[in-house]
């Protein structure tokens, strides 16, 4: 008997099982990397009361910045490991006043002018998934979207618009084209062209979405004359 299988297929659960592997070898280093990291965080606080000379001030700052930005880091790659594969009894949300409270909140340490532009165009639209996940969903894509977007007027827009069964939201920064390189993995884990980010924030956002069976896709398009990056999300309605 020949056996056939398609050769796209065994790459995939090759994919798919590598995948699997990292993801349980990193969680088990996060999970190491937590106990002194927070040593660390003690140890610099406790210096930080005791009075500081000026010249020692600015490198107990960087140690906690880096605390921080080590703390993020570990929270994601264990987020990333356990997050769920179904989800059940969620509620439907409005999806502009959902929306419009995540930028509104977003801002506050994200200050814009005109720089971003928030369009709603989901008046009445509920969908299914839960605010808190969207809020994360969201917040990583603006995170991105004020990373690599230019400086311009209206560099970075946030749509909302109802098509057919689904509504879709829209997080569009003007910019260069991502590299076909860094986009052929770009929802991957750690896959990142920033030195600063742990490059799971677009892997997290693919994940939650597939929990409520919603979309998110990358697409090169323009707003009037301006070429720009854009994502996606496909969201079922409520």
């Amino acid at each position: 008997v020949l056996m056939l299988e398609d050769t796209h297929a065994v790459e995939q659960r090759l994919h798919t099982e590598r995948l699997a592997t990292m993801g349980r070898v990193t969680a088990a280093v996060a999970h190491e990397i937590r106990n002194p990291l927070a040593a660390i965080a003690q140890a610099s606080a406790l210096l930080a009361e005791d009075d500081p000379s000026p010249a020692q001030r600015p490198l107990l700052a960087m140690i906690e910045q880096n605390v921080q930005r080590l703390d993020r880091t570990v929270n994601d790659v264990l987020e990333a490991v356990r997050l769920p594969s179904a989800a059940a009894g969620i509620e439907a949300v409005p999806l502009d006043a959902t929306v419009n409270t995540i930028v509104q909140d977003w801002l506050h340490p994200h200050p814009q002018g005109e720089r971003l532009q928030w369009l709603p165009g989901a008046r009445h639209t509920h969908v299914l998934f839960d605010p808190e996940h969207l809020r994360r969903v969201l917040v990583n894509l603006l995170d991105n979207a004020d990373r690599y977007a230019s400086t311009a007027r209206g560099a970075i827009r946030v749509e909302t618009r109802l098509l057919g069964a689904q509504a879709l939201l829209t997080v569009w920064s003007e910019g260069a084209e991502i590299p076909p390189a860094v986009r052929e993995h770009l929802f991957e884990p750690f896959t990142s062209a920033h030195p600063r980010s742990s490059g799971l924030g677009l892997y997290l956002s693919r994940e939650l979405c597939r929990r409520y069976h919603a979309k998110l896709r990358y697409e090169r398009s323009l707003r009037g004359q301006r070429a720009g990056n854009a994502f996606v999300v496909r969201l079922p309605l409520g």
